[in-house]
């Protein structure tokens, strides 16, 4: 090869190795900005585990008087407060006017969570990174529209209202995660400050679902107990007359079922339909020979008042009693009676209120009765929780369920208990002597001395048989008598104090229920009188029933069906 070859070959390359050498050093520089930009744990000595501990005031989870969590939804751009205090002693729900909270144990469960709280790592101490780590604090002045990374506040306030806990929780670390259950390793700040920080921490007990906070049985009687069933059904019809609201009521049927214990089965004791809106009296009408009583739809009925949950409430308008009556001042509210009847509720001129949906009374054996009242359909939004999406950090979706408005109130009736079954007093043998007497002086005999003259004769006969007799009898004989006799008498009084002592017990013990069953019709009543209750429409459906739910048609005879084969033939 010529030198000349050669020198245009060297052209030829060298344009080549140099864009080569450009791109090297191009992706070099990237690689080298990526490394400087990227978030990363910078080597840090720890301090001792007790300045490890992010709250050292939260000492004690019964400090807690208050716990706000502020929710953010980055799709809807909005805060979720959720609060729970205690005011006047009682533990209650701002975020639903007041409602009482069986808050306690959920309360110490989310602030022993940050008690002793320590810090594993030191993430970042600069705030730009706050949004790769998603604490950035759920501050309606801070967060702008399209902003990610945003976090839940957890903030602690003990009784004077200090604030003595205010963490902001932010996405999970994955990387260096936990394992399973719900505890994992979350990126988390505390509010107000840069540093974000690495900590073992359960968010599962931040919940602001507002059915981990209640008592959600409603009813809080057991399905066993239930001894009858009253189903009332009816709808209402608001109509203006003469610049006034009128109520009426249109009746369709009622039935009464009551539940034999002994037994295990439910019968129909009424069933009154109403064909003519302007019939005074109801038809009553019997099962038919072809018809029976649907028991599992009534035991299906049964156990969905055990599980009436409630999922969300309203307070009720000032003006209505315990006993869902209305006073009259009430009834000409306007803006009163449209609060009931947005919620299928309607005063009659009487001052009762009625829903639109019917009602039924359920009857247990210590003698309350509740009386339901099923009101308008609604929809109610439960509340997706932080870290419970598919990826650790977004929220849960909100899930919406379809409910039901249900008036409640509790009445005593004292026919549903069990009567005492009180004993004959026996009578004593003087008793018995003085009842013969009487029976002998009723009897219609002679006195002796209106007898005949032969009567006599036989008189002094036997008088004189009986002198002889007496002469034989000794005093260690009569002595006996007496004995046997007072001690006849003393086993006689001795077994009626015995029954009088048994009926007594039974009295007391009858009347001990009926304290006890006005006792706990007023503490039910106490809780629902001021609350519209929501209730699941899925559990509502079970318990509004129908004629047509209740009663069925008798199966066939098994004996009308054509048996098949049980088994191999034999010879």
């Amino acid at each position: 090869m010529n030198m000349e070859s050669v020198s245009e070959t060297r052209e030829t390359r060298d344009p080549a190795m140099r864009r080569t050498a450009v791109f090297l050093g191009a992706g070099l520089l990237l690689l080298a900005l990526g490394w400087a930009v990227q978030p990363r744990f910078k080597p840090t000595t720890l301090k001792p585990a007790v300045e490890r501990v992010l709250f050292p005031a939260l000492t004690d989870a019964e400090k807690a008087a208050s716990l706000e969590i502020i929710r953010y939804d980055d799709e809807l751009a909005t805060l979720y407060p959720f609060k729970v205090i205690k005011a006047g002693g009682v533990w209650v729900l701002p975020s639903h006017q007041n409602y009482p909270a069986d808050a306690k144990d959920q309360l110490a469960a989310a602030a022993t969570e940050l008690v002793d709280l320590k810090l594993l790592d030191v993430v970042t101490e600069r705030a730009a990174d706050h949004e790769v780590y998603g604490v950035i604090e759920p501050d309606q002045e801070r967060i702008k529209p399209g902003m990610t990374g945003v976090g839940q506040l957890i903030e602690i306030r003990d009784a004077s209202g200090s604030k003595i806990a205010r963490l902001v929780i932010g996405k999970e670390d994955k990387q260096a995660g936990v394992g399973g259950g719900s505890r994992r390793l979350r990126f988390v700040r505390k509010a107000g400050q840069d540093p974000v920080y690495r900590v073992e921490l359960d968010t599962s007990k931040f919940t602001t679902r507002f059915g981990d906070w209640i008592e959600k049985d409603l009813l809080k009687l057991t399905p066993w107990d239930v001894r009858s069933v009253e189903l009332d059904n009816y709808t209402l019809a608001a109509v203006e007359s003469d610049g006034r609201l009128e109520v009426r009521q249109q009746r369709d049927e009622k039935m009464q079922l009551a539940y034999n214990d002994k037994e295990s089965s439910w019968q129909l004791t009424s069933l009154e339909t109403f064909p003519d809106e302007d019939a005074a009296e109801p038809v009553s009408q019997k099962l038919k020979d072809d018809e029976e009583i649907d028991s599992t739809k009534l035991n299906d009925l049964r156990n969905a008042l055990g599980d009436l949950q409630i999922i969300d409430v309203a307070r009720k308008p000032s003006g209505l009693s315990s006993d869902l009556k209305a006073a009259e001042s009430f009834v000409n509210d306007v803006d009163a009676v449209s609060s009931l009847q947005q919620r299928g509720f309607l005063p009659l001129p009487s001052g009762v209120i009625l829903s639109t949906e019917g009602q039924a009374v359920i009857g247990m054996k210590d003698g309350v009765e509740y009386v339901l009242r099923f009101g308008a359909g609604t929809t109610v939004s439960e509340p997706g929780q932080v870290g419970s999406g598919e990826d650790g950090d977004a929220a849960e979706e909100s899930a919406e369920t379809a409910a039901r408005y249900l008036l409640v109130m509790a009445q005593f009736n004292k026919d549903l208990l069990e009567q005492p079954d009180l004993a004959e007093l026996p009578s004593l043998p003087e008793d018995e002597k003085m009842e013969g007497e009487e029976k002998n002086d009723d009897s219609g005999e002679q006195p002796e001395d209106e007898k005949s003259q032969d009567g006599k004769a036989d008189k002094e006969a036997t008088g004189d048989q009986k002198a002889s007799t007496d002469q034989n009898t000794t005093a260690a004989d009569l002595l006996k008598q007496a004995d046997e006799a007072e001690a006849a008498m003393q086993k006689a009084i001795e077994f009626r104090r015995q029954v009088e002592r048994e009926n007594r017990r039974k009295q007391e013990s009858y009347d001990e229920k009926v304290v006890d069953g006005k006792k706990r019709v007023e503490e039910l009543n106490g809780r629902f009188a001021d609350w519209y209750y929501i209730v699941s429409d899925e559990e509502f459906k079970k318990i509004h029933l129908d004629r047509e739910a209740v009663i069925k048609a008798k199966a066939e005879p098994a004996s009308n069906a054509v048996p098949g084969p049980t088994g191999p033939l034999t010879q």
